[in-house]
């Protein structure tokens, strides 16, 4: 498809979610009430239509890249906004305050539009085509990969830090989307919009938080880092020292051996030095819980079938956490130091 035929693409869908002027055109004469009440109609239509587009774009693999930008999830936060419009909208015809229904719906439906155009445009710059979300495994595999980066930002984020709270609503309308499956698709789905949209306040957040980062608390961060290398290379030698195939499992995890994982762990923590990405630090944390949770597990299966013990008396002196959330004394964002 040429650009100007995508571009001609983009700008219908986004008519389809219809011109506010239009709208109000088209109802200009009915009475109050019945003009509300269409308007809302419209405007929750076209939060399920926007809502449907983010959720292929956060499911389609080949937009990992996209949305992880500040637009994309800038875009989402806005679409937040938008939603909380038609929440205002409906509470508004409750209590029979037709004006304020319309206000909340028009602004919920300039924000679904703009909303709208941005991220096919942003598909469009990354050269990405989504298909629908119907299939019932993919909204499952969409699912358990925000839980995971649940799990990341878990360990980034201070238990004490007021954002933990919102983070915790996410993971439970995630678990509660699981739930949902494979019976109710679209409650799935509109548990699983809900949590992605936290998870898009969460990680402005954090982008926030690392820009105002002093340098000493990074250098704290990435000196736990180093001391998780160490006890890593530790457990390699003990683990040789019993007959564990070290480098074999390794391979397993996506190196080549051990001195290719020393090299990109090391390469990760220089990264982070000085950095003002919350990603550089996400990295860190995820491959260090990963890399921990999985070398643990594959050693204790290795001793229980051939009964040997543990020789590493480091093991879980530091915990399995990283990030501070955990209670370990690492540091954490977004707990007021």
């Amino acid at each position: 498809m040429n650009k100007q035929t995508r571009i001609a693409s983009v700008v219908s869908l986004v008519l389809l979610l219809v011109s506010v002027g239009s709208v109000s055109a088209v109802l200009t004469g009915q009475s109050p009430e019945n003009r509300a009440n269409r308007m809302v109609e419209i405007a929750e239509n076209a939060a399920d239509r926007v809502g449907d587009l983010i959720e292929r774009v956060e499911a389609d693999l080949d937009a990992s890249e996209l949305i992880g930008t500040d637009e994309f999830l800038g875009n989402v936060t806005l679409y937040g906004e938008g939603v909380e419009n038609v929440t205002n909208a409906n509470t508004a015809l409750g209590v029979d305050d037709f004006e304020g229904a319309i206000a909340n719906a028009t602004e919920a439906l300039n924000i679904f539009r703009e909303v709208y155009l941005s991220i096919q445009f942003m598909l469009y710059d990354y050269d990405i085509k989504i298909g629908p979300l119907v299939d019932v495994d993919e909204l499952e595999e969409a699912i358990v990969r925000s839980l995971e980066r649940v799990e990341d930002l878990e360990e980034l984020i201070s238990s004490q830090a007021p954002i933990y709270e919102k983070l915790m609503y996410a993971k439970g309308n995630l678990t509660e989307a699981l739930g949902f499956l494979p019976d109710n698709v679209e409650d799935a789905k509109s548990s699983y919009r809900e949590a992605n949209m936290l998870l898009g306040e969460i990680s402005q957040y954090l982008k926030q938080v690392a820009q105002e980062l002093n340098p000493q608390r990074i250098r704290d961060y990435c000196e736990n880092a180093y001391q998780y290398r160490e006890r890593f290379r530790e457990q390699f030698r003990g683990g040789r020292e019993e007959g564990f195939d070290v480098n074999g499992f390794l391979q397993t995890q996506g190196y080549q051996d051990e001195d290719d994982f020393m090299a990109r762990f090391q390469e990760m923590i220089e990264n982070a030095k000085g950095s003002e990405d919350i990603e550089d630090l996400e990295d860190i944390g995820r491959t260090i819980r990963e890399m921990d949770q999985n070398l643990n597990e594959e050693l204790s299966g290795y001793r229980a079938r051939y009964g040997q013990k543990s020789t590493d008396s480091g093991n879980g002196q530091m915990g399995s956490g990283y990030g501070g959330s955990s209670g370990s004394g690492q540091p954490g964002f977004g707990g007021g130091q």
